[in-house]
């Protein structure tokens, strides 16, 4: 498979995965708040792509995109938003809190920004114990006021510790327009603090990766932090509490611009562009939608964790 086949089938995933999930919440079967990822599918898939064996990764909220990219399974994934005992923490942690330490995936966090820090750690002991790995932290643009973030970034940058920080800037935060809050972007308030940023469109998942691989490089020679901000837009909304989708906060005329660069599409027409036929593409989405129609067929058939899973870890699982 290409690499543009291989990435444009992470994306179709992630976008089956998602809309699967979002489906299953209007239904009543998921508790709590699903944050979808839909818009950023080309930046988990990016970065996940040029992920190296010994990498690791923290996330944030919007984290199914990067659980994907990791390669944890949908099937047990389903199970944890549905809060069922087979799920990848049990139906412990739910959909925020995604988390598998066999595929180097450090999880979610409810809290923004909290993982930024969490990630330095992982990077100090990284560089410790020598091992040349990169640890990459995904956070939004809305945690770039964190103090946990601008902290951590200043720290990285002073240690030189083997980080990227991914920011997956949609030009919101929750309902409110980010020019209203931030008073620089993302990439200039990481370089003002000492850390090298660069900035890509990331509804191109070719540019994503190509950059994140230089990055990763960078960052696993021994260079020091790295930021990469992406530029993107959510294809839904925030979240979804409940059934009952949010109502409409952003402009009609903004969310019609943006979605005619929709990651999914773009890849799509450029893979045709290069003669890829329409079958294969076609394929392949019926293919992601399928395996996450099934995959979600069995996590609602599975039981709830019984009351002596009451004291168990979080991260300890079967998969």
């Amino acid at each position: 498979m290409t690499r543009g086949l291989a990435l444009l089938t992470t994306m179709l995933r992630i976008r089956a995965f998602e809309e699967t999930a979002l489906d299953l919440t209007r239904r009543g079967e998921i508790p709590g708040a699903v944050h979808p990822y839909t818009g950023h599918e080309a930046i988990a898939a990016g970065v996940g792509g040029r992920l190296g064996p010994r990498d690791e990764v923290v996330s944030y909220y919007r984290c199914h995109g990067h659980a994907l990219a990791c390669g944890l399974e949908p099937a047990a994934m389903f199970a944890e938003l549905l809060g069922r005992a087979s799920g990848v923490n049990r139906g412990k942690g739910g959909s925020m809190h995604l988390a598998q330490r066999s595929r180097r995936f450090l999880g979610g966090n409810s809290i923004v920004g909290a993982g930024v820090g969490i990630a330095a750690g992982m990077a100090a002991a990284a560089r410790i114990r020598g091992s040349r790995a990169a640890v990459v932290a995904f956070v939004g643009d809305g945690a770039m006021g964190a103090g946990v973030v601008l902290e951590t970034l200043r720290i990285a940058a002073r240690q030189a510790l083997p980080l990227l920080l991914v920011c997956e800037n949609n030009g919101w935060q929750d309902r409110t327009a980010s020019p209203l809050v931030s008073g620089q972007p993302p990439a200039a308030v990481a370089t003002g603090l000492g850390v090298p940023a660069r900035t890509v469109d990331g509804n191109d998942v070719g540019a994503v990766a190509d950059l994140a691989g230089e990055l990763l490089a960078e960052v696993r020679a021994g260079r020091g932090a790295r930021f990469l901000e992406a530029s993107t837009y959510l294809r839904d909304f925030h979240c979804q509490f409940g059934p009952v989708p949010p109502e409409p906060y952003r402009p009609a005329e903004e969310v019609r611009r943006w979605r005619d660069r929709d990651p999914v599409s773009t890849a799509e027409r450029a893979l045709l562009a290069r003669r890829v036929d329409q079958s294969t593409v076609d394929e392949l989405r019926a293919g992601a939608y399928r395996e996450m129609a099934e995959a979600a067929e069995w996590a609602l058939a599975e039981p709830a964790p019984g009351p002596e899973e009451i004291g168990t870890d979080l991260m300890v699982s079967r998969w």
